[in-house]
């Protein structure tokens, strides 16, 4: 299995990389529209719904995204204020609220918020990669950083468990090596790395508040793994796919990135 994975994971190194760093910017955004509509397609597959309306909300997804790559006044940074920042909120009020609850809709609002999400987390790579590979690279250390060492802090320290019923290998020890690790890497990088989220981000709230968003967005990224395990373990199903081997779906990949960079890009808007 971790043969599986580590094969997966350059193949995909080997194939995004060169795009990151050397295609123009609305080919990347392209990218990222395709794979947030292979995120929403498994996401609503989870929330059991019909082959029809999961066909029109994807439908939905690519044309919104297309119409806004094809049009040559638009910039993400547009939509910022008006999809980024209720994705935010849904983010931070109706996900903590369904993990509260252990159950997550399966009706209309979830729809709604599996395609708001997506149609954010679209926009906000968009709007990282616009001002520079840098930015994007900083903002995806943010989930990068925070899994590792929750992984790696739980497997040695783990005792206590954070949400047993949801994802019995989630500890609250990993969740605070996930949360000191992202604080010791963002303050580096606010002195060290010109142009990085960190930087932008203390320029814009100061110190204190670069240490407090950091804080906030890692405990959103877990909490956007547990909301992925929940919907899991209320479809019955291990992983949200099996497009990619050894990792499950696009969606168990992204999970934690669709909340995050919203929240990212939210954060460090008045410096843009």
């Amino acid at each position: 299995m971790l043969r599986t994975r580590v094969l997966t994971a350059v193949v995909l190194l080997a194939l995004l990389l060169p795009l990151v760093y050397f295609a123009p910017t609305r080919w990347f955004a392209g990218v990222c529209l395709a794979c947030m509509a292979l995120c929403l397609r498994e996401w609503l597959k989870l929330l059991d719904l019909a082959e029809g309306p999961r066909w029109a909300a994807l439908a939905m997804l690519l044309a919104c995204g297309l119409a806004l790559i094809a049009d040559g006044w638009f910039a993400p940074e547009d939509a910022i204020v008006y999809v980024m920042l209720p994705a935010a909120f849904a983010w931070l009020i109706f996900v903590p609220l369904t993990l509260a609850r252990h159950a997550t809709p399966r009706g209309g609002s979830g729809v709604v918020f599996a395609w708001w999400a997506c149609l954010a987390c679209f926009l906000a790579l968009w709007a990282a990669r616009s001002e520079s590979l840098e930015f994007l690279l900083s903002v995806l250390l943010l989930v990068w950083v925070a899994d590792t060492a929750a992984y790696f802090t739980g497997r040695a320290l783990g005792r206590r468990k954070l949400a047993p019923s949801i994802s019995p290998g989630k500890t609250w020890e990993g969740v605070l090596g996930a949360v000191v690790a992202n604080l010791l890497w963002v303050l580096w990088a606010e002195e060290e790395w010109a142009g990085s989220w960190p930087a932008w981000t203390a320029d814009a709230w100061g110190l204190d508040g670069l240490v407090m968003i950091t804080a906030l967005i890692t405990a959103v990224s877990v909490m956007a793994d547990l909301h992925e395990s929940l919907l899991k373990r209320q479809a019955q199903v291990k992983d949200s796919g099996g497009l990619l081997p050894g990792h499950g779906g696009v969606f168990d990949r992204l999970d934690a990135l669709l909340a995050t960079t919203p929240l990212a890009v939210l954060f460090a808007w008045p410096g843009f």
